[in-house]
């Protein structure tokens, strides 16, 4: 591997964050709606923080990353897949989806859901109102991907609906979502990059029954991503990957992957915002403890797989931030 030719690939993936500042911060923090969408990942994304977006997989789920990362087991013609998540932010979540193909590409469905459970209503005074309400939220998505020797080219379309409550003159609201992504891979497929764009979409009918919508906007996120297989150690994935949120922080997620024989697969990925480690530089540099404060809510997960021809099993853990606890899902999947 020459590294002196993927240096400046690197260096100026490094100075993304400092040039895109002064778009992506612009006071428009906590603007976008339908952030619910961005949850509906399998373990094996979320054990590995989402950082490995730029990695060809035949998990289904990774067309929520990138859309051109998708693919087929070899000599497999379709997947099915179902995963299911519950913790701090949901009282039961989980995710349905189709993989199969027409000639050279690859097309996906999926349907995904999100229940919180009962939640207690309060007043604008804090005294309860003794009403409970139960919202609901759910995703449906249709992807086709394109994918190439050296290069992969993938969209997705989303449609969004979010029920908060029934109160009189609440409603469901309805919002529509588009992605791409683009994808390379070397000649020795040891190492590759991608980018990908995530929720270019708004919200078209919003939550008030009232004669006037307002058109909120979704998050809007661009993703570069890179995966190395290092020679030295053979089974083992390196993965990187900086989301650039149009309406939040931008945050840095580092992933690997390593199989213990065929089947058995151990992942590891950590995510923390780019302010939290120029934060943190600063904590080491000046010895002085900082707050106790961070723009991410995930930053720690980890997980296990094991992979046959017929079929797939996977769990992954997060540690949540500030005191939120943790979150366990459980995926499985089949190859026909």
């Amino acid at each position: 591997m020459n590294f002196k030719r993927i240096l400046p690939i690197v260096l100026a993936w490094l100075s993304i964050p400092v040039v895109s500042h002064a778009y992506f911060t612009q006071g428009d923090a906590g603007q976008e709606v339908f952030s619910f969408i961005n949850t509906f990942d399998s373990p094996r994304n979320t054990a590995m923080e989402k950082a490995n977006g730029a990695g060809p997989s035949v998990d289904p789920s990774i067309v929520q990353l990138n859309p051109a990362a998708i693919r087929l087991p070899e000599g497999k013609n379709r997947i099915a897949e179902a995963h299911w998540q519950t913790g701090t932010f949901s009282d039961n979540q989980g995710s349905l989806s189709y993989t199969g193909h027409v000639d050279k590409y690859i097309f996906q469905v999926s349907y995904n859901w999100l229940d919180y459970g009962s939640i207690d209503g309060y007043d604008e005074y804090n005294n309860a109102t003794g009403i409970e309400y139960q919202p609901f939220s759910q995703l449906t998505t249709a992807t086709v991907s394109f994918p190439m020797r050296h290069f992969q080219f993938g969209a997705t379309l989303k449609f969004a609906s979010d029920k908060l409550s029934e109160d009189e003159g609440d409603r469901t609201a309805f919002g529509t979502a588009f992605d791409w992504g683009f994808a390379w891979q070397s000649n020795s497929k040891q190492f590759g990059l991608a980018l990908a764009a995530r929720d270019f979409g708004l919200v078209w009918r919003d939550y008030s029954d009232d004669g006037d919508d307002n058109y909120y906007p979704m998050s809007q996120t661009f993703a570069i991503s890179a995966y190395l297989k290092p020679t030295s150690v053979r089974r083992l994935s390196l993965y990187a990957s900086s989301d650039f949120p149009r309406f939040q922080e931008a945050f840095l997620s580092l992933g690997g992957e390593y199989f213990l024989g065929e089947s058995f697969a151990v992942r590891l990925g950590f995510s923390r915002t780019w302010l939290d480690l120029y934060r943190d530089a600063l904590e080491l540099m000046a010895s002085k403890k900082r707050p106790d404060e961070t723009n991410r809510a995930h930053m720690l997960s980890a997980g296990l797989g094991y992979n046959t021809d017929l079929f797939a099993v996977d769990y992954s853990f997060s540690y949540l931030a500030q005191g939120l606890g943790m979150e366990h899902r459980v995926g499985l999947r089949f190859n026909f």
